[in-house]
């Protein structure tokens, strides 16, 4: 059994790669992975947001793990959270960038987890973006 990662949309955000990455984790784990999604507090603040709401009012998922802390605004959140995700010692980071606003994000967290690897921390470990 493997740990993965999954960064990106999941509940309490909804729409397609929401769903898709539920779907995904939920696929891992039927084949044995323990998995964590880590979503966003903030995917975008609501004036570029396109539609009424990017909150889902159904109930969470409550055969996922999933971590609500990733501010697409704050680049003291992106370490932080980057950090975080650091520790947990995934054995693949799947992290699913769909526009170019979350490229520094996403890409600064990518970056921390990246470096702890290539300092011997995780010598049999793999980063995967997508």
């Amino acid at each position: 059994m493997s740990k993965i990662i999954i960064i990106g949309p999941a509940y309490p955000l909804r729409g397609g790669l929401a769903t898709f990455n539920e779907r995904l984790a939920r696929q891992f784990m039927a084949e044995g992975h323990e998995v964590i999604i880590y979503t966003f507090s903030l995917q975008y603040p609501n004036f570029l947001f396109p539609g009424k709401t990017q909150y889902s009012e159904s109930d969470p998922p409550r055969d996922l793990n999933i971590k609500v802390c990733i501010n697409s605004v704050n680049p003291i959140n992106w370490y932080l959270s980057g950090q975080k995700i650091q520790k947990e010692c995934a054995y693949i980071v799947i992290c699913r960038y769909w526009l170019p606003f979350m490229g520094p994000c996403l890409g600064t967290i990518a970056r921390l987890i990246k470096k702890k690897r290539n300092k011997g921390h995780w010598p049999d470990r793999q980063c995967v973006a997508t």
